[in-house]
C-alpha cells in the first residue's frame, strides 16, 4: 500500500522561527546586561565596606576586651586593613578603591579621638559606599556616599 496522501511529519524549526528566537533573546540580553553589571558593582562595594566595618568593629571589641588601646590602619594603595590587635588582615578586591589612608585608635573603653570617613568605590566610581567612625563614643555607621556626605 502506497502512502501518497499520508501527512508529512516534519520535525524541527524553520529558519524564520530560529531568527526570531535569536532576536528576542538578544533584546532581552541587551536589556538585562546593564542591570547585571550594576548589581555586580554594588556587591563589590558592599563586600569591601563590610570587610572594613568588620575589622573596625573587631578592633573596638579587642580594645574593650583587653582594656588596652588598639589601632586599625587602612591603606588605600594596597587596599588592606591591618592592625596589631586584629586576628587577621583584610585585603579588599582589586575592583574597588579606598579614598584615603586612615588610622583609627580605640581606647580600652572602646571610644576614639579620631573622626574617620572611609569611602569605598568601584573602579569606575559608579557605586560609592562609606563608613563613618565618630570621635568620642566610637560609633560606627555606614551608608551611601553622595560625593560629600555619607547618607
Amino acid at each position: 500500500m502506497l502512502l501518497y496522501n499520508a501527512p508529512k511529519n516534519n520535525q524541527g524549526f524553520t529558519l524564520i522561527e530560529m531568527i526570531i528566537t535569536v532576536i528576542i533573546i538578544g533584546v532581552i540580553a541587551a536589556i538585562a546586561a546593564p542591570n547585571f553589571l550594576g548589581l555586580l558593582n554594588r556587591n563589590r562595594a558592599n563586600s569591601g565596606i563590610a570587610q572594613i566595618e568588620g575589622a573596625i568593629r573587631e578592633a573596638q571589641r579587642q580594645a574593650i576586651k583587653d582594656s588596652n588601646s588598639c589601632t586599625v590602619n587602612i591603606t588605600s594603595a594596597t587596599r588592606t586593613v591591618s592592625g596589631g590587635c586584629l586576628l587577621s588582615n583584610r585585603v579588599l578586591d582589586n575592583n574597588v578603591t579606598i579614598n584615603s589612608d586612615q588610622s583609627i585608635t580605640f581606647s580600652g573603653k572602646g571610644n576614639t579621638a579620631n573622626n574617620a570617613t572611609i569611602v569605598v568605590s568601584t573602579n569606575n566610581n559608579t557605586v560609592q559606599k562609606c563608613i563613618v567612625v565618630s570621635s568620642g563614643l566610637g560609633l560606627i555607621r555606614k551608608g551611601d556616599f553622595d560625593g560629600t556626605n555619607c547618607n
